[in-house]
């Protein structure tokens, strides 16, 4: 995905408008209004981008995923596996001023099951038998169209593969993972904010498949 230099410009600009305490939101229009930014410009800043004190406090609490052996873990279930999807699929994933990978797909479609979702959930499986959590539980928003068939996938596939694992569609993905486990699998910036520790398993993804040059930076 090329990015224009004025979205490196409004970047910066935002920075600048989020440190001095403004709305993200709000800030994301102004800045989006001034340098005729796309829709999906606009949700890039407001995905990426964050003040440095932020940033700062969401990054110390990314643990690395061997700091996950012998923990409960919980998945916020969409959240890691569109971005694992986005990776395999070659779609925008972006480095985020806070630490953590997040993509753009919302921008471009509904989440449905395909053949990618499942080849996600392996790659997602791999990365937690080696890991060796105590626990998995996963997530899913059931608000999604099939949630709960995809709950019953996951579950199946994760115990498949040894783990201690259950899968469930609920209310609200994010507010269940943070009542779970000692580590929450996110990059939902709520999570971030009320989780005491977070994994970013995409990132492990990416590294393990060789993709972490083509991630986009702002």
């Amino acid at each position: 995905m090329r990015i224009r230099r004025v979205v490196l410009d409004a970047a910066q600009d935002l920075r600048f408008l989020l440190s001095r305490g403004y709305k993200r939101e709000r800030s994301v229009g102004f800045v989006g209004d001034r340098y005729g930014l796309s829709r999906v410009e606009r949700l890039i800043l407001y995905r990426v981008v964050y003040d440095d004190a932020t940033a700062a406090r969401h990054r110390r609490k990314i643990c690395s995923i061997k700091e996950v052996r012998g923990k409960s873990l919980a998945v916020d279930g969409y959240n890691v596996l569109i971005t694992v999807e986005s990776l395999l699929s070659n779609q925008p994933v972006f480095i985020c001023d806070d630490g953590v990978l997040r993509d753009i797909a919302s921008a471009f479609r509904k989440h449905s099951i395909s053949d990618t979702t499942y080849s996600a959930l392996k790659q997602i499986a791999s990365v937690l038998v080696d890991a060796s959590p105590k626990e998995v539980r996963v997530f899913f928003d059931k608000q999604v169209s099939k949630s709960g068939e995809l709950a019953a996938y996951t579950q199946k596939l994760f115990s498949s593969q040894g783990l201690n694992a259950s899968s469930q569609a609920v209310e609200m993905a994010d507010k269940s993972s943070i009542t779970f486990g000692d580590v929450v699998a996110s990059s939902d910036s709520v999570i971030l904010e009320k989780a005491d520790r977070v994994v970013d398993i995409p990132a492990e993804v990416a590294l393990r498949m060789g993709v972490w040059s083509k991630l986009i930076r702002l």
